[in-house]
């Protein structure tokens, strides 16, 4: 009965928002871009980007684009940076790589736990968008911290920043229909 009473409550506090503009479930193929990282620590953004990858390729819902082609297109186009793409690139990668969508994002925060009571942080902002048209097809935002997800008393907390990305990243991956 507790159980029940509290779990509205707890779930209440959840961050986690998408919106949906067309349907990606007709899309076949995606590229994950690494994600710019405002976080302060270090390859936070290829992290993200690899959990990424992986929960994407489980949901079977797409086909992924190996990570390895990705760099080596960036190489050759001289893309040293990610987060706000132009059109014209975003056109070029769907055409030489074949994918019909580019995720790419942001990671706001990425923070272990740094005490016996604190919590590791993470903040991610994802988007998918068609390599045709450039069109938004989806986007999300999740912020979480690993005591977020305790039932009762300390269980269920989160004390891995690894197990908390993936947390975060399979909950933001859930909303994509």
């Amino acid at each position: 009965v507790l159980t029940l009473f509290l779990t509205p409550l707890i779930m209440g506090g959840c961050t986690v928002w998408s919106r949906e503009v067309t349907s990606p479930h007709a899309l076949k193929k995606v590229a994950i871009l690494p994600f710019y990282n405002i976080s302060g620590y270090r390859d936070a953004g290829k992290v993200v980007a690899n959990v990424f990858v992986t929960e994407i390729f489980k949901t079977e819902k797409f086909y992924v684009e190996e990570t390895g082609n990705i760099v080596q297109f960036m190489i050759q186009e001289r893309m040293n940076s990610v987060g706000e793409i132009e059109i014209e690139r975003l056109k070029i990668i769907g055409k030489r790589l074949g994918v019909d969508v580019v995720m790419t994002g942001t990671v706001e925060e990425f923070a272990e736990a740094g005490g016996a009571y604190s919590v590791p942080t993470v903040a991610i902002t994802a988007r998918m968008i068609d390599s045709n048209t450039g069109n938004l097809v989806w986007s999300g935002q999740n912020k979480r911290k690993g005591d977020d997800y305790i039932v009762v008393l300390d269980f269920g907390n989160v004390r891995s920043l690894t197990a908390l990305t993936q947390k975060v990243v399979r909950e933001m991956i859930d909303t994509i229909k």
